[in-house]
């Protein structure tokens, strides 16, 4: 692999990670108020966020894999640094946008798992509101 791709996957890995984040967490804070049961958030979150991390590299670094072969084929075939950029995009855009997808699927996988695992069955001992409005 080229040091350029290096560079590249790691540019690919934070962007996936911020994307993952952000609509994981929203798609998974929807699916929270849906069942109606108290989740331990900070347990969810810390899982949520390592998951997303693994997800992110993995399925950059897979998908500058899957897309090597055609990135390095059209990039003999570039004679400068703007037609080496169109080719890493367009040659490599399948294989890179299939292990998104891919990430995306694990993701929601995975995280379905940690939500569950993370629902307390049980009610908290400590409420934090104050109760004075029922009281008066």
């Amino acid at each position: 692999m080229n040091a350029d791709l290096g560079l590249f996957a790691w540019l690919i890995a934070l962007i996936w990670f911020l994307a993952y984040w952000i609509l994981g967490g929203v798609f998974f804070s929807v699916m929270a108020l849906l069942r109606l049961g108290a989740v331990r958030k900070v347990r969810f979150s810390c899982l949520f966020t390592i998951l997303a991390l693994g997800c992110a590299a993995g399925a950059a670094w897979g998908g500058i894999g899957l897309a090597d072969d055609a990135v390095s084929r059209c990039l003999i075939s570039s004679e400068s640094k703007a037609e080496a950029i169109t080719a890493i995009f367009g040659c490599g855009f399948v294989g890179i946008f299939s292990a998104f997808l891919i990430g995306l699927i694990v993701l929601i996988a995975f995280g379905s798992v940690f939500l569950k695992i993370s629902t307390a069955e049980t009610k908290p001992w400590i409420i934090l509101e104050n109760d004075e409005r029922e009281n008066g």
